[in-house]
């Protein structure tokens, strides 16, 4: 099987329709991990701001499965340290049309959308008479 973390949306919706009731079941456990992520399952840090890092030996299932990157960069003040987590919005929106929470869309990746109506301020019209001059 494909590894779940680095199949794409595409793939992912494929594997969300596939008959195959183990395949779709392992997709919903991936995304229903990167859904619940929260960088603090991964990181933490003080009053100071002070940023650690959790081992990785520490990290949960969870943790592990929504965490897309981490790089850790040496230098004079110390480390720089960079974590990338996978999409939430996508895991969840993947998430709830598969359980039917959303109206199937075949356009899911193209930009919705919005009418916006502006009224601008009311306007007066005056109309200037010339004044009778009796001279």
């Amino acid at each position: 099987m494909t590894d779940k973390t680095n199949m794409t949306i595409r793939e992912q919706r494929a594997a969300l329709a596939s008959p195959d009731a183990d395949k779709r079941e392992a997709v919903v456990q991936e995304l229903e991990a990167i859904a619940a992520g929260e960088i603090t399952d991964v990181l933490s840090w003080d009053e100071m701001g002070n940023v650690g890092v959790m081992a990785s030996d520490r990290l949960s299932d969870r943790a592990r499965r929504s965490i897309k990157k981490v790089k850790i960069t040496p230098n004079q003040h110390g480390n720089q340290i960079e974590v990338e987590m996978h999409d939430k919005l996508s895991a969840l929106r993947l998430l709830a049309k598969h359980r039917g929470l959303l109206e199937p869309n075949s356009d899911g990746d193209k930009p919705s959308m919005i009418g916006i109506n502006v009224t601008g301020p009311k306007t007066t019209t005056y109309e200037v008479k010339e004044e009778d001059s009796d001279e």
